[in-house]
């Protein structure tokens, strides 16, 4: 029979959920606020920065949602210490990468849309890359093989699954970014800004698969 096993750590759970949660609530209302502005096909989700909200800049309101995600996977990263597992220590510094990305990314603006490349539009870049590249990582190592009684196996093909589709997603943004780089932005031939929130949408869904063990009680 199968025997129904205990939450990891509910309190982070909860305090993932909320994070990831308020993200999220607040990238729709930029979306919303802001699509006369900021092209969601063309333009990636950093350049709401340079959003007005009324007379207001929208950049305070970005940087919040960059900081939300990143204490959401903080209480992730918590969440997964304290299950104990093996190879938690890598998962945790892959997740420490993942939210120091996300707070550099809220804190230094991108490059304005076709202006020249600055050492904090540089730093921003590298930031984000660094984090996107980390979290399908932690995914992977957290669903290793071989691990007995580890309370994310049941969700691992899931796990996994998305993981791969974050990396497909990468891969298409960077070489979208590349491209512009390349021919410039007015001769941009690929929605650099749709991908990069399909990668946005598959990241909140790994996030969000990730953390549910943290809460839920599952059976095996």
């Amino acid at each position: 029979m199968n025997k129904p096993s205990s939450a990891v750590s509910p309190l982070h759970g909860r305090f993932a959920l909320g994070g990831i949660g308020l993200a999220v609530v607040i990238s729709i209302d930029l979306h919303l606020r802001l699509s006369a502005q900021v092209s969601p096909i063309w333009q990636t989700l950093s350049e709401y920065v340079y959003g007005k909200l009324g007379t207001s800049s929208a950049a305070p309101l970005f940087s919040v949602m960059c900081l939300a995600l990143s204490l959401g996977s903080v209480a992730l990263l918590a969440g997964i210490a304290k299950a104990h597992r093996p190879g938690t220590t890598a998962v945790c510094v892959l997740l420490g990468v993942w939210s120091a990305g996300l707070l550099v990314c809220g804190l230094v603006p991108v490059d304005p849309n076709g202006q020249a490349r600055s050492l904090a539009g540089q730093v921003h870049n590298i930031a984000a890359l660094t984090a996107f590249i980390a979290l399908p990582v932690a995914a992977f190592v957290l669903t290793k093989k071989g691990r007995e009684r580890c309370p994310w196996e049941p969700r691992r093909t899931t796990i996994r699954r998305l993981a791969t589709a974050s990396f497909v997603s990468i891969g298409v943004v960077l070489g979208g970014f590349v491209l512009t780089l390349v021919l410039g932005p007015a001769q941009q031939d690929v929605t650099l800004g749709l991908f990069e929130r399909l990668l946005f949408t598959v990241d909140v869904a790994l996030l969000l698969t990730m953390v549910r063990p943290l809460l839920a009680v599952s059976r095996r």
